[in-house]
């Protein structure tokens, strides 16, 4: 038998050359013994600059900002890419005490946490590496659950357990959303002769919220109730002179679980961001919906904009006004052919913006039926009472837009495949933290913003302060 193996193993050339008949082992291990020398090289690098003088006079100089006191070093454990855990020592810090309390208050037992303020300033946060928490965010996000995103993790060789996963992944959100203008941010924005393309619209979720009074007594839980909310997401992008989507750089794509205001402030922030001030076009496209487009004309005006241009949706156009055919055809009883020929007459009218001549022809054909003529009126004094969004043969022969397409394959992306999946319900907080998140890993842009937190918590102060600390380099 032992001499049967020799020979199966002298004929057989993977063995020879790998050591091992299973070459998805063998890259496995090779991959596996690189990166522990790779993590046990950036550990030396990182001990190194803890105890580096200079370092630790920033960090003192931006913790007394922060009310932290220095503590000395402690031994902790951090995990790199790998999602292994490997101990350095760490300047820790502790919030100083109060002098005074306030009248009034009864005086609570100080709890002493410690704070790892030299790994937070260099991003790595919840002692967990920027690079494993962009895999742990990003898969987080795509994945239908975290446990499934748990399981997932374990292919990359990371072990973690979903709890674990999910502090990761709202810790990292609750720290970027103050940040997102910044996470978003693209030189390209800055540049003149933009064509920009500006569309919002809402999705649908269901919130959590926990039923208030007692429990009932034969009742195991408190109970939640879990009612419709609409989370608004928004789309910044750029189109070419053929009025087509330019998909580089990614577009801006954002969102909020509140009203509608708070979805315009954020929009309003974003926009800041970009250069409107010599945008060749600056195109703002939606539905129909109630306050959007008095709140577009007020960030136009806010924001100095010359000259924008109001597109209501096309499709959502030809929906609502298939409503004013109906009310013809059904109260007319026409046959088929004849309103085959209504509904053209009316679509070409509406291509070309002759919403004056839709309105003569429902006032000719329902004259005498008072009821349909009253709906029939009311749908085209409310929802088309601006005859200047809906000159879709003016639009396309510029070469704008006359769809919302990107935000409504935005909602469907972002929204629909995650936060509003069945049998899902969310607390208010965490669906807008899973909203802004999977916007930024849909885009490409969640390395940015891994980067962008260490970057604004420290980089800048570093800057601020090496005339000071020169001389102790």
């Amino acid at each position: 038998m032992i001499g049967q193996e020799r020979v199966e193993r002298m004929n057989n050339p993977v063995m020879d050359a790998l050591g091992t008949a299973d070459f998805a082992e063998y890259e496995r291990s090779i991959y596996e013994k690189h990166q522990r020398n790779a993590e046990q090289e950036i550990l030396q690098a990182l001990q190194a600059l803890l105890l580096n003088t200079v370092f630790l006079a920033v960090v003192k100089e931006w913790a007394g900002r922060k009310s932290y006191r220095f503590h000395g070093y402690r031994p902790v454990n951090i995990r790199l890419k790998s999602g292994a855990q490997w101990q350095v020592r760490s300047p820790t810090f502790l919030k100083s005490k109060s002098k005074e309390n306030k009248p009034g208050r009864k005086k609570k037992r100080r709890q002493d946490v410690q704070a790892h303020l030299g790994l937070e300033a260099l991003g790595i946060f919840d002692r967990v590496s920027p690079e494993l928490c962009a895999l742990c965010v990003q898969i987080a996000a795509l994945c239908p659950s975290f446990e499934v995103a748990s399981s997932s993790l374990s292919g990359f060789g990371v072990t973690m357990n979903h709890s674990l996963l999910r502090n990761i992944f709202y810790r990292f959100a609750r720290m970027a959303i103050p940040n997102r203008v910044q996470c978003h941010a693209d030189a390209h924005w800055r540049r003149p002769g933009l064509r920009i393309l500006v569309c919002i619209d809402a999705g649908r979720a269901r919130e959590r919220k926990k039923k208030r009074g007692r429990k009932p007594d034969n009742a195991k839980r408190q109970g939640f109730h879990s009612d419709w909310i609409a989370p608004w997401l928004l789309t910044i992008s750029l189109f070419d002179q053929d009025g087509k989507s330019i998909s580089s750089p990614a577009p801006i794509i954002d969102g909020s679980c509140g009203d509608i205001d708070q979805a315009f402030d954020l929009l309003k922030q974003h926009l800041e961001a970009v250069n409107l001030a010599e945008a060749s076009e600056v195109v703002f496209c939606a539905d129909g919906g109630s306050g959007i487009w008095r709140r577009f004309e007020q960030i136009a005006h806010d924001l100095g904009i010359s000259n924008p241009r109001y597109v209501l949706d096309y499709t959502h156009a030809k929906q609502n006004m298939n409503q004013v055919c109906s009310l013809i055809v059904n109260t007319l009883r026409l046959s088929q052919k004849a309103a085959k020929k209504v509904c053209s007459d009316v679509r070409h009218m509406l291509w070309k913006g002759d919403i004056e001549g839709i309105a003569n022809l429902v006032r000719e054909r329902l004259k005498g039926k008072r009821n349909s003529l009253k709906k029939a009126m009311a749908k085209l004094e409310s929802y088309f009472a601006d005859h200047q969004k809906f000159r879709y043969d003016s639009y396309q022969a510029l070469h704008i837009p006359i769809g919302s397409g990107t935000v409504e394959s935005a909602v469907r992306r972002v929204i629909n495949l995650r936060i509003k999946s069945p049998g899902t319900f969310w607390l208010r907080q965490n669906a807008e933290s899973m909203l802004f998140i999977r916007s930024l890993v849909l885009t490409g842009k969640l390395k940015q913003a891994v980067s962008c937190l260490a970057i604004s918590l420290f980089s800048n102060e570093f800057r601020l302060h090496e005339d000071t600390y020169a001389s102790a380099a």
